[in-house]
């Protein structure tokens, strides 16, 4: 009993104490199941475009402008991204009527946490806002992911920066910040905040790396220094970094504690049916398509050197199969088949 509640004390500290950067929202992609969301592609990127290149402008005039490509790159994330309660790409597209949002805002905060996976209140956890879906390219996955893609993307790039520096080289410092976001959110983002680890989160977070390793050091990079002034030399297309594993219903989060059995109910008792819809079996057909992203490779490497698969026990796929036959042995569905672009 004393372990119990020693327990629970620790997690309410950790949770009150840890700094808004460190975690954003959930969401529920499973409510899109059987629903067509716009392509919102075209809208974000020619906002993100048009805001990066007045941004640069604004760069080039200051007495004392910006000299490094690294300080650029950090700078153009915090520009974006601040904090939880302050980003302008996310009061973009919150605002913007061209960005279709599922469910919309007519439906209230309250109303769509009691509709999502997330509903009921699973303490000791406390739960976040939840963030509605939306769609680029063939992805549909939560505004959240924007949240981590540009802060702790940023983080990533940053810890890769200083890791070259130590000596390290590309693969090796990439290899120890995708580590650092998974031990991160093992022990203190998921586990300790909300009981969930979420895959989606880690691939937005690699992501966003990604994106800032190659707005100044891409081959070629989309920002270059002309005559002294940084300019944006080709349009960045955010589909490229936005992956099938963003969507939270095929790059499925697992739970720990009274949130495993609380989703998990819900999830075989509302959507092992929906699950073979054809727009459903259609949309992960298309998500086949992309490359695995080499911090899903790592990811499943963590998970298989631990001797276990929670993503995999607990994805639809296989809750729907127990259901239907309990006997049947778990396939492996995550670590062979989970696709996205980068690699």
């Amino acid at each position: 009993m004393i372990k119990k509640v020693f327990f629970i004390c620790f997690i309410l500290t950790i949770t009150i104490s840890l700094p808004l950067p460190s975690y954003c929202a959930e969401t529920d992609q499973y409510l899109t199941w059987g629903i067509e969301i716009k392509d919102s592609a075209n809208e974000l990127n020619q906002y993100f475009n048009k805001t990066l290149s007045n941004y640069l402008e604004q760069v080039n005039k200051r007495a004392r402008p910006i000299e490094d490509p690294e300080e650029l790159t950090v700078a153009i994330y915090y520009h974006f991204f601040q904090f939880l309660g302050w980003s302008r790409l996310r009061t973009y597209i919150r605002n913007d009527p061209e960005i279709e949002k599922f469910p919309d805002f007519s439906v209230d905060k309250q109303t769509y946490l009691r509709m999502s996976i997330h509903h009921g209140f699973a303490f000791p956890y406390f739960f976040l806002p939840m963030a509605r879906t939306i769609r680029v390219g063939d992805i549909y996955f939560g505004i959240d992911k924007l949240c981590h893609f540009f802060g702790f993307g940023r983080r990533y790039y940053q810890r890769y920066c200083r890791h070259l520096r130590e000596g390290y080289s590309e693969e090796e410092a990439m290899k120890k910040v995708v580590m650092w976001g998974i031990v991160h959110e093992d022990n203190l983002v998921g586990k300790l905040v909300d009981g969930i680890f979420s895959h989606g989160d880690l691939e937005a977070n690699f992501q966003g790396f990604c994106l800032a390793r190659d707005l100044c050091g891409g081959k070629p990079p989309y920002i270059e220094k002309i005559d002294g002034k940084w300019k944006l030399v080709r349009p960045v297309d955010m589909r490229k970094y936005v992956t099938p594993g963003f969507d939270e219903s095929y790059n499925n989060s697992h739970f720990w504690a009274m949130r495993k059995r609380i989703v998990l109910k819900t999830l075989e008792e509302k959507y092992c049916d929906k699950f073979y819809l054809p727009e459903v079996q259609q949309r992960f057909e298309t998500y086949k398509k992309y490359e695995p992203s080499f911090s899903q490779k790592m990811i499943c490497e963590y998970f298989e050197k631990k001797g276990k698969n929670p993503q995999q026990k607990q994805s639809i796929q296989s809750l729907c199969a127990k259901k239907k036959s309990p006997n049947i042995p778990d396939k492996k569905i995550h670590c062979t088949s989970q696709d996205n672009k980068q690699s």
